[in-house]
């Protein structure tokens, strides 16, 4: 039977909102042929457009993301969790957990979209350059996203040889097979380098990626490959360019009037397509006690940083007993994907590794924007003459105060610091919950149907964390 795409104009955004099926070549009933969608270079933008709504969708970046990475790290007090959530949070995930398949799922129809749209290429003529840019920008952060939840960090083996994930990079339904996490990597970043190469220098509205977007990811990236040098040069990148600022307001980063911090950016229109439905259900207790709450260690020890005004970020008063992340609590907001202060903080850490006086005074500059901000003062800024290791230190402990409950970020740092390829800045029990950053239960088990589909797929090791 005929594959499909579904997709629904939203007014007012520079997008196509699509609904996705696991199996796409049964066509629901009122679904368009893709053979009578993809006829035209309106089309062809059209499925790419789609995608960006597709990644502000609860699926991806507007919660089930974020919330899958924060069950496995080490920030949450899981002892209300049952089911689904409970097997996450205790690092045991089998084939039959249908909440990773749907994540999983969710991101690679998206890769899927892209693929199409990049064969039906030849259709634009307008803009091509553009189209193809976008696309290889979004099919490399969802392999990025599925590699770091689906398969062990870079540094896992010496070569990297381990195993990765499926790379696809066309839109025929073929057997699934892993790379290795060395090839997985380097196509996530030959993906990205051809993306910034052919995306326009700057969108003003941040709704479609630019050559900042595309910089901002290859930071990250990097980063999580413990690759220093060229993380600091891309964040280099899109700090230098100046066309984003670090937010005065610790409450803006999720509001409906968005952040200046933002490099990419999830539209909010309100009653059409409101990003973040996932964040708000699991973590904001705006409307009741969350089911997804902060350990009491993680606030003792943002409370212990006397005068932090970050804090606030951690409720632990309105429902007594209990911790929640108000970072979420707005109605609505603009979704940030990629932000300011996440090049703030790889460039000064890397600044650290990289162990120059240039880079390091650059890193220190950048931690102190972000202290200041917290503290509303100096008082606690390192000084100038701030050691390589010390300027290390401090990078790693606000990053975790800063990005608490955001982007996963916990999750990835345990994994990324126990990878550390210097024994002196590795440490394998980064995790508060005290497991090794390489134990199995750290990624997910893959869907039942990757196993149907090919009886040789390697699956992950489960279990074997706590």
């Amino acid at each position: 039977m005929k594959k499909i795409i579904n997709y629904i104009l939203l007014l007012s955004l520079p997008a196509l909102f699509g609904a996705c099926k696991k199996y796409l070549e049964k066509p629901p009933e009122g679904n368009i042929e893709e053979s009578i969608a993809l006829k035209s270079e309106t089309d062809v933008k059209a499925v790419i457009n789609s995608c960006y709504i597709k990644l502000g969708n609860d699926g991806i970046y507007s919660g089930n993301l974020q919330r899958t990475a924060e069950m496995l790290a080490d920030h949450l007090d899981g002892s209300n969790l049952n089911g689904k959530p409970q097997e996450i949070y205790l690092r045991r995930t089998t084939i039959f957990n249908t909440d990773n398949a749907g994540l999983f799922t969710d991101l690679y129809n998206t890769i899927y979209r892209v693929n199409k749209a990049l064969e039906n290429l030849a259709l634009v003529t307008a803009d091509k350059d553009k189209v193809d840019g976008e696309a290889k920008f979004i099919r490399a952060i969802c392999h990025f996203e599925v590699a770091r939840l689906w398969s062990h960090n870079p540094g896992f083996t010496n070569d990297d040889s381990h195993p990765g994930i499926t790379i696809k990079t066309s839109s025929a339904i073929s057997v699934p097979q892993r790379s290795t996490v060395k090839e997985t990597y380097e196509k996530i970043i030959s993906d990205l380098k051809d993306a910034e190469s052919k995306l326009p220098d700057f969108n003003e509205n941040r709704l479609n990626a630019d050559k900042n977007a595309a910089r901002a990811f290859l930071a990250k990236v990097y980063f999580q490959m413990n690759k220093f040098s060229e993380a600091y040069n891309y964040a280099d990148l899109v700090i230098k360019s100046n066309h984003y600022s670090l937010a005065g307001d610790l409450t803006s980063r999720y509001t409906p009037a968005g952040s200046t911090e933002a490099i990419l950016r999830i539209s909010n229109v309100l009653g059409q397509h409101e990003p973040g439905g996932s964040l708000r259900g699991g973590f904001s207790g705006r409307n009741g006690l969350p089911f997804l709450r902060f350990s009491k260690s993680v606030y003792d020890f943002v409370k212990s940083q006397t005068g932090d005004q970050r804090l606030a970020w951690l409720d632990g008063d309105k429902f007594s007993g209990n911790v929640y992340l108000t970072k979420y609590d707005a109605s609505n907001f603009e979704l940030p994907v990629v932000f300011l202060t996440e090049m703030l903080l790889i460039r000064a850490e890397a600044g650290g590794e990289i162990g120059t006086a240039e880079s390091v005074a650059a890193g220190v500059s950048d931690i102190n924007k972000i202290i200041e901000r917290a503290y509303g003062n100096s008082s606690k800024n390192l000084s100038v003459n701030t050691s390589a290791s010390l300027l290390i230190n401090k990078v790693r402990e606000q990053r975790e105060i800063e990005m608490v409950g955001e982007n996963g970020d916990r999750l990835h740092e345990i994994k990324r610091i126990g990878a550390h390829p210097n024994a002196a800045r590795r440490i394998e029990r980064l995790d508060r919950r005290g497991s090794e950053w390489n134990c199995p239960g750290f990624i997910l088990q893959f869907p039942d149907y990757e196993k149907n589909a090919n009886a040789a797929f390697q699956l992950n090791v489960e279990g074997g964390c706590l």
